[in-house]
């Protein structure tokens, strides 16, 4: 296979490394709000949209993905796009519209070939969201009715942003898929250049990542260390917040 074929635009490479959209909002956010949360996951793509119930007009986009780079650079610019757009509007994006708007020529696709398949997954998410909406759009009308009329207020047991309940929410391999995304971005290319690696063994409660060094991170002093710190520090900006890094020793 050729360089060229491999080459990726430079907007696709600034949606995949550096997405401005990933996270999630949770149902508190969109009833503070006012607003619809309607939420779509389709293979390893997952879509969370506040929708204006007066107008319904997408008024904010989030995602999280777990294929890698090419899953986050998608979803990364469908939230771009769908925001300020009506439901039915939003949901007639093609794949194809996403990929074009990710080009740097109108004449260059933004992705390798091998890679065109994943835009597939656009137009089943729209299909999913399309379907939940009218939905949620009656669960955000009752509940601003209630709010309206004094009752029913919700009851918080603890502080959590919106990607910290996120997170909670999923089960253990989609946290584990979350939590390798960030390694394979943040971390490993770091160890990998000393000759090293880390596994991911498991995720217990949502809170405590136990993992296996690998190569010559397994001898290397800081594994305990500096290493260790580092890799639980960037887990902690980029998944949660709280989380714990535990080495198999």
């Amino acid at each position: 296979m050729s360089v060229a074929e491999e080459k990726f635009s430079t907007k696709f490479e600034e949606a995949a490394t550096k997405p401005k959209h990933r996270g999630a909002f949770y149902q508190e956010d969109a009833t503070e709000k006012g607003m619809a949360l309607v939420e779509a996951k389709f293979k390893d793509m997952k879509l969370y949209w506040l929708v204006d119930v007066v107008e319904g007009r997408v008024y904010s986009a989030k995602f999280f993905a777990y294929g890698g780079k090419v899953s986050v650079g998608i979803c990364e610019q469908l939230c771009s796009m769908v925001k300020g757009l009506t439901i039915d509007e939003a949901c007639s994006l093609l794949g194809a519209d996403v990929e074009r708007a990710l080009r740097d020529d109108p004449e260059e696709p933004a992705v390798p070939e091998s890679k065109k398949t994943a835009f597939g997954n656009v137009p089943e998410l729209l299909k999913i969201i399309k379907e939940k909406y009218p939905e949620a759009q009656a669960v955000a009308q009752a509940t601003a009715s209630i709010k309206g009329s004094g009752a029913g207020k919700p009851k918080s047991t603890r502080e959590l942003t919106m990607q910290e309940q996120a997170w909670l929410d999923l089960d253990e391999a989609d946290q584990i898929k979350q939590v390798e995304l960030v390694l394979d971005e943040k971390v490993r290319p770091a160890l990998m250049s000393d000759g090293g690696n880390i596994q991911v063994l498991e995720v217990v409660d949502g809170e405590r990542v136990l993992v296996q060094y690998q190569g010559a991170c397994g001898s290397c002093g800081s594994s305990l260390g500096a290493t260790l710190s580092f890799i639980e520090r960037t887990l902690r900006q980029d998944v949660y917040s709280d989380l714990q890094v535990v080495p198999n020793m």
